[in-house]
Order: C-alpha cells, then structure tokens, then sequence
C-alpha cells in the first residue's frame, strides 16, 4: 500500500519539479519590476542554492523522482547571475562607457532580466536536449538507482517525462528570446519600461508560464489516471513481486533466447534478443544465494550449475526488486540444457556488443551487460578511489567472458560504475571531484544497491 501511494505521489512530483523550476525562471523576471537590478543577481544565486539543496534531498531519498529540470534550472539561475552580476560591474567600474555611446546607457535599467534569462535558458536546455540521456546528471542517477528498465514503468516515465519537459522549456524560452529581442530591436526606446514593454517582457513569459502549469499539470493527472487503471490494477491483482534472472556463460559465450516472431502479426510482443532464464516470485526484501540455485535447478533441471550473485536493482518506485545472477556452465551441462532449448544460443561479447548498439536487445539484458563489462574494466584499471592500478595512463585492459569466473570482483558495489566515469584518467580528475561533491548537488558517490 506505502509503494503506491508513493508511487501515485511520484507522478505528482513530477508536475511539482515543473512548477518550481519554471517558476523560478519565472519569478526572477517577475522580480525585476520591483528589485533592484544590483540585487538580482544574488537573487538568482539565492534561488539556485534553494535548488542546490532540493536536489541533493532527492538523491538520498528512498523514492528518488526525476529532478533533471531543477538540475537543468539551476544551472541557467547560475548562468544568469553570473551574467547580471558582469553588467553590474561594467555599469560600477565606468567600463560601459567605453563599449557603447552614452545616449544608448541607461544606468537605470542596465539589463532587461528576460533579455539574459531567456537566452541563456534556450542554450542550456537546448544542451540537454542534445546529450539527453548522457548528461552526467542522467549518468549519475542510472548507477545509483538503476536504468529506466531496472526501475519499471514510472523508471521508464521518469526518463521520458524529464526529457518532455526539458523540451518544453527549450521551445518555451526560445519564443521569449525571439519575442523580446525582435521587440528590443524594434520597438524598445531604452528610456523606461511602459506598459508594451512590460506586457512583452513579464506579462508573456508570465502567462506562458502559467498556460505550461495547467498543460503539465493535465498532462500528469492523464499519466497518473493511466498507471492507476492499468500498471496499479495488474499490479494489485499479482502483487509486488520479486524477479531473479540468470545470465547463463560457458567458455567465452553468453546464451540467449531468440526473438518470438509470430509471422501473422506485422510487431511481435517479444522481438528482442533475451536471456532464457528467468522467474518471477512473491515479493521478497532478500533472496539467498541456495534458494536461487534451488530454484535454477527447478527451471532448468540442471544440477551443480555455479550460480553467483551478480547484483540487485531494488528501488521504491520499481515494479518490483530484481535479483541478477551469473551462471557457469560445463559442457555436458551446456548440452544437457541445449538439447531442450533449440531456440536459444550461445554468442560471443561482440556479438553481443553489436546487437546492443542495433538495439537487438531486452532492455534488461541491454542494462545487465553494460554493467557487467563497465564494472569488469573498472575494476582492472581502477582502485575503488579512482586511481590507476598500472602506472600506464589510458591502459584498457582486455574483457572476456571466460574470465568472469575467476575475478574477485563486487558488480553490486555502484562505486565502481562511478569510477568508471570518474578515474585519474578522466581530464581535471580532481577538479571534478571537487565540483561534483560542492557545487553539482551530486555530493559523494556511496554503493546505493540492495544486497544479497
């Protein structure tokens, strides 16, 4: 029952991220009538800090929910006074007198707020929109939480929610900066505002961003309207559950199950490749490594395969807790199970490789061998803190399968996804380690997996 209220409460975030961080943009162009324009600038800092912490709230949060906007808005508040605060100083120090004539100065109003903010808006969420899901915000937040698919349906509506609105924000923003410079080049006598100037510069950007408020908002109530009569309903009637999958290897191969494809339908329900083995339980915190080889056996009738824990994916808002495991086989096992699986094979990490960037691949199995091979190189190359264990600089070790068995290596210890993103290898290693622990509202990179 807590699971989906917090789930329903999830999607509400979602409309509650876009009415702060638009809303602060907002306000900051709202509060140019009234503060001054030497004061603004620390008003934008002020507002960024406020989200600075909200973000760093969510990312210790049981239930994280999608902040990708605030984080998006934070950095155009930054940008933005940044900006305003250079104005300011060019106006004290007398150094604008020297770029433009005097009769083009108003000391008064030395910016128009929407003029800096709306630009700078369309240029930081037109980058996000660019890098989408490799912006390290995005990065940071998979190997905490696990990827979009490991998190289930809101996973999914999360990642695509977050993106609509960075969109939305992109478009929203490019209309101000057209409008209110088209206007500026046009229309505007750099004497005062009266009322055309008001109207173009807050009344628009107030009233889109009102408008965007009841759109998104109706747009949430939809997506939660949809999640209750369909994912909350199926959910109810088969109860959370806990699903435990098995990546079968032999030698430097990993089986996988061949795409159902029902010749009398255009689109199959099953057209990617997967692994064969996999089950589905009542919902569980643990499950113990015997139980899991007990219930292998069950599936497979294949007695003395090596099972071991790989890693779990457990967070508040998934569908359910998944367990993931590596199993190696021998090759009288190999037979044994190829004899009743005709339509499974056995395939080489390359082959692998290329059907995941054709994306041939579950979108599970796509998540477990990205992080299997990322933690692997990782933990060859890295210490724990980032450090190069050979004294080579850009050494990649080589990967294979085969070798797995033999590695004393913790695939459900996070930190090593960050390692692999964050190494002495990495430019301005320790700069960024800096950056991202004070000012990125990230702070330290702890193992946020559930265990075995």
């Amino acid at each position: 029952m807590q699971r989906r209220i917090n789930n329903g409460k999830g999607i509400f975030l979602l409309w509650l991220n876009w009415i702060i961080g638009s809303g602060a943009l907002t306000l900051l162009i709202v509060l140019s009538l009234w503060v001054s324009p030497k004061l603004l600038p620390f008003v934008a800092f002020a507002m960024q800090l406020a989200l600075f912490v909200l973000i760093r709230r969510n990312r210790e949060s049981d239930l994280p929910v999608c902040y990708l906007l605030p984080f998006v808005v934070s950095r155009i508040l930054f940008w933005s006074g940044t900006i305003m605060l250079i104005i300011d100083l060019l106006y004290n120090y007398g150094i604008i007198h020297r770029i433009f004539p005097a009769e083009e100065i108003n000391t008064q109003i030395p910016f128009i707020t929407v003029l800096i903010v709306a630009p700078i808006s369309m240029a930081i969420s037109g980058w996000g929109k660019i890098f989408k899901h490799d912006l390290s915000f995005c990065k940071d937040c998979n190997m905490r939480f696990g990827s979009p698919a490991e998190r289930g349906f809101l996973g999914m509506l999360y990642t695509q929610e977050g993106q609509y609105q960075l969109t939305l924000l992109f478009f929203m923003c490019t209309g101000c900066t057209l409008t209110g410079w088209i206007y500026y080049a046009v229309m505007y006598v750099n004497s005062d505002l009266n009322t055309p100037d008001r109207f173009v510069y807050i009344g628009i950007p107030s009233l889109l961003w009102l408008a965007s408020a009841i759109y998104v908002g109706i747009r949430c109530i939809g997506l939660w309207s949809y999640y209750y009569q369909n994912v909350d309903v199926t959910t109810r009637r088969q109860g959370y559950s806990t699903m435990l999958r098995y990546i079968m290897i032999h030698d430097n191969r990993i089986c996988l199950r061949e795409p159902d494809i029902d010749p009398n339908t255009m689109v199959s329900s099953d057209c990617k490749f997967d692994i064969p083995v996999s089950t589905n339980l009542n919902h569980r915190e643990s499950m113990p490594i015997e139980e899991a080889r007990r219930l292998f056996r069950s599936l497979t009738k294949i007695d003395g395969g090596d099972i071991r824990f790989m890693y779990a994916t457990g967070t508040g808002n998934a569908d359910c807790d998944i367990f993931h495991y590596l199993c190696y086989l021998t090759d009288e096992q190999k037979q044994q199970f190829d004899s009743t699986n005709p339509k499974c094979d056995w395939y080489h990490f390359q082959q692998i490789a290329e059907m995941l960037n054709s994306h041939q691949l579950n979108t599970l199995f796509s998540a477990e061998i990205v992080r299997l091979h990322t933690i692997a190189m990782a933990w060859k190359t890295y210490t724990i803190d980032g450090k190069r264990r050979y004294k080579i600089k850009h050494y990649r070790p080589t990967f294979r399968i085969c070798d797995i068995k033999d590695w004393d290596v913790d695939f459900n210890d996070t930190r090593w996804l960050y390692v692999a993103n964050n190494n002495e290898d990495v430019p301005f290693y320790r700069m960024r380690l800096l950056w991202r622990k004070y000012v990125n509202g990230v702070g330290e990179f702890k193992n946020t997996n559930v265990q075995e």
